[in-house]
């Protein structure tokens, strides 16, 4: 009677090619982190109030591929004020170098003034031909 071994083969390659991945992955990870080939945005937080709420400095986070045409990261902002609606929006040219950037989008209050709270924040970016969105709620502070 003949013994099948298979299961130790599969094994056996299920490491080595679970060694070869761990191997790559890093390079790979780093290399698509320095030059993106797509746009990416993020809202960051605490938001900053000036003017006692009549605008909020917004950092966002962003890449795009160098090169692309009239890149600009939008910001709209929203928050719930004695049941009222504050809101508002900014936008910014910024720079594409295809790594990773932070800047800050003034955001301008239309209605009712921003407070020291929770804030509901959704950030655009346009860097034709890629686009990128991200929508977070973010803590308002002075």
């Amino acid at each position: 009677m003949k013994k099948f071994s298979g299961g130790k083969t599969l094994a056996v390659a299920a490491v080595a090619g679970g060694a070869v991945l761990a191997s790559v992955a890093p390079v790979m990870a780093e290399v698509s982190a320095q030059s993106p080939s797509l746009s990416a945005v993020r809202v960051e937080a605490p938001g900053k109030l000036k003017a006692w709420g009549a605008a909020v400095e917004v950092p966002v986070t962003y890449a795009c591929p160098p090169g692309s045409s009239q890149p600009y990261v939008y910001v709209n902002l929203s928050q719930n004020v004695l049941g009222r609606i504050a809101s508002g929006s900014g936008s910014k040219q910024v720079t594409c170098t295809g790594g990773f950037e932070t800047t800050k989008v003034t955001v301008t209050a239309q209605n009712l003034a921003f407070w020291p709270v929770d804030a509901f924040a959704q950030a655009n970016l346009n860097a034709y031909p890629n686009t990128a969105s991200h929508e977070a709620v973010i803590r308002l502070s002075y």
